[in-house]
């Protein structure tokens, strides 16, 4: 039996998210998930699919994501800040407004990115959360590419020199973060196109698929809708080829122990952790039972 996991985008939340999920799936099926055959990491999923995979310990990751920003990482927040201040115009400009000329290829959304000023802030942390920078052989990591708004998935479309450049860029919030320059071309969040990517892994035809999604919990806002229809789209589309597919989206216990995190509450990312280790469990179990 074939095993796809995805694991979505999500910010912090994600991060302690994933954690908990995969934490789930080793008490509830007696089952490694680093041993899946295809696993898919956006943004805060490929950071945690890649410490999955590399062997860094839960432990170890929920101490990166409690931890306030370093030295260092304030170092890079003042000089960044510095910059705009001594630049403005140059520091908003549009990071690629050629994309609104390709927005029927690329979509609306995409487009609009390439209106976005590049973002301030450095993407360095994130290579933290690679324990070594050899290429795991089973994690695709996409990411889309700002020269023509064309999604790329790492791992499957072209190796990046280090594991951890392929995290800087799935995680380049446009407006935020600044776009990860990968051998000339420009790489922001893969978010942009999709928070999950969940359906690039049907022409393995996986037997299960599990999907974590922390950016399609419930509430409004434009963001969070868009992405709930795209995975419904996906995992329509995952299911109608033949797979069965798991879904997991934070549910209210998980939202409520993960209020205020992580700027006024970062005590919470163990909360978090075992809160969608629970979730993880029962859906396992409502699962077995209905079959």
């Amino acid at each position: 039996m074939t095993v796809g996991i995805v694991l979505g985008a999500g910010g912090p939340l994600g991060w302690a998210y994933h954690l908990g999920v995969i934490q789930g799936v080793r008490d509830a099926i007696d089952r490694e998930p680093a041993d899946a055959d295809r696993i898919v990491g956006t943004s805060a999923g490929a950071a945690i699919a890649a410490a999955l995979l590399t062997g860094v310990q839960t432990e170890e990751v929920i101490e990166m994501i409690s931890a306030r920003p370093s030295d260092s990482e304030r170092d890079q927040m003042k000089s960044a800040g510095i910059g705009l201040l001594r630049n403005p115009l140059q520091t908003f400009r549009p990071v690629a407004p050629g994309l609104a000329r390709c927005v029927r290829h690329v979509g609306v959304a995409t487009a609009l990115v390439g209106l976005l000023p590049a973002g301030l802030f450095p993407t360095l942390m994130l290579r933290k959360f690679a324990a070594t920078q050899q290429w795991p052989s089973q994690l695709w990591v996409p990411s889309v590419r700002l020269d023509d708004g064309h999604t790329v998935v790492f791992g499957r479309d072209h190796i990046p020199a280090t594991l951890a450049d392929a995290l800087e860029a799935t995680s380049a919030v446009p407006g935020v973060f600044q776009p990860k320059v990968i051998e000339g071309s420009r790489y922001v969040d893969g978010a942009v196109a999709s928070s999950t990517h969940a359906d690039i892994v049907i022409p393995e035809s996986h037997k299960v698929v599990l999907i974590s999604a922390p950016m399609a919990k419930p509430g409004g806002g434009l963001i969070r809708a868009r992405s709930r229809r795209i995975l419904a789209r996906e995992a329509d589309a995952i299911r109608a080829d033949g797979s069965r597919t798991l879904l997991l989206i934070p549910d209210e216990r998980v939202l409520a122990v993960a209020d205020g995190f992580p700027r006024h509450n970062p005590e919470a990312a163990v909360d978090i952790v075992n809160a969608a280790r629970l979730q993880t469990v029962a859906a396992f179990e409502n699962r077995h039972g209905n079959h």
